[in-house]
C-alpha cells in the first residue's frame, strides 16, 4: 500500500516538473519591467503618430480638421504627463512605506533585545524553579524528540 502511495506521489511531482520545464522558456505574461513609463510613452507616440489606416464611411465623413487634432494630440500628452506624476507619486510613497516599516522593524529588534538584556542584567533566568504543568509536559516532549534514538534503546517484551 505504501509503495503504491509513494509510486503516485512520484508520478504527480514528475508530471508536474515535466510541464514545468517544457514551458520554461514560454512565458505568457510580460516581465516586469523597471522603465514602465518608456513602454508607455512608445506605445502612446505609435498610437498618436498619423499612420495610414484603414477608415469606415463613418469616419471619412466626419474628418477632423488638423487644429482639433494638434489640440487632442497636447491634451493626450498632458494625460500622459499627469499619469507619469501620479506614477512617481505612488511609487514614492511605496518605497518611503517600505523603509518606514524597515525602520520600524529595526527599532521593535532592537528593543526586544535590550529587554532581554535588562531581564539577564537584573538576575532573572530563563529557567523557573516552578514550572507549570504545560511547561513540564513541554519538557517531557523535547527530551523524547532530542534524545537517545529508540534504536539504541531496544525494548524486549517477555514473552511467556
Amino acid at each position: 500500500m505504501e509503495t503504491l502511495l509513494f509510486m503516485i506521489i512520484v508520478g504527480i511531482i514528475s508530471a508536474i516538473f515535466g510541464k514545468a520545464k517544457s514551458n520554461q522558456g514560454q512565458s505568457k505574461n510580460k516581465p516586469f519591467s523597471m522603465n514602465g513609463m518608456e513602454d508607455i510613452r512608445k506605445l502612446f507616440n505609435e498610437l498618436t503618430n498619423n499612420e495610414p489606416r484603414e477608415t469606415s464611411p463613418m469616419e471619412e465623413s466626419s474628418k477632423i480638421s488638423p487644429i482639433k487634432a494638434e489640440q487632442k494630440v497636447e491634451k493626450l500628452q498632458t494625460n500622459l504627463n499627469n499619469l507619469e506624476k501620479e506614477y512617481l507619486k505612488v511609487r514614492q510613497e511605496s518605497e518611503s512605506s517600505r523603509i518606514g516599516m524597515a525602520i520600524s522593524r529595526q527599532q521593535s529588534e532592537k528593543l526586544k533585545d535590550q529587554a532581554k538584556t535588562e531581564r539577564h542584567e537584573e538576575g532573572e533566568t530563563i529557567i523557573s524553579e516552578y514550572p507549570d504543568a504545560k511547561t513540564l509536559v513541554n519538557g517531557i516532549v523535547w527530551s523524547e524528540i532530542l534524545g537517545e534514538p529508540r534504536s539504541k534503546k531496544p525494548y524486549f517484551a517477555k514473552r511467556g
